[in-house]
């Protein structure tokens, strides 16, 4: 019982993490330079992108304007 409360609080804590984290940037969406689609920051694609190919954008105009298509998994829109 104490294992399944402390792995609920693991989980708790992680969204909150990544609630704040999403909110507390300066940008919308990310990219990869490897690649040509753009995501939302919380996407499970996007988690996988290395530090060193994070490309950023601030609203999804500027990511089209880049050549970058919206995610198929998170689908983030093409207009904001």
């Amino acid at each position: 019982m104490k294992r399944k409360r402390i792995l609920a609080a693991i989980v708790i804590l992680a969204l909150f993490l990544g609630a704040y984290l999403a909110f507390a940037t300066d940008y919308k969406y990310v990219g990869s330079s490897k690649s040509s689609k753009y995501h939302y920051p919380t996407c499970q694609r996007a988690v996988k992108i290395k530090p060193e190919n994070l490309v950023t954008f601030k609203s999804a105009k500027e990511a089209l304007e880049a050549g970058y298509t919206p995610c198929t998994v998170c689908k983030p829109p093409t207009e904001d």
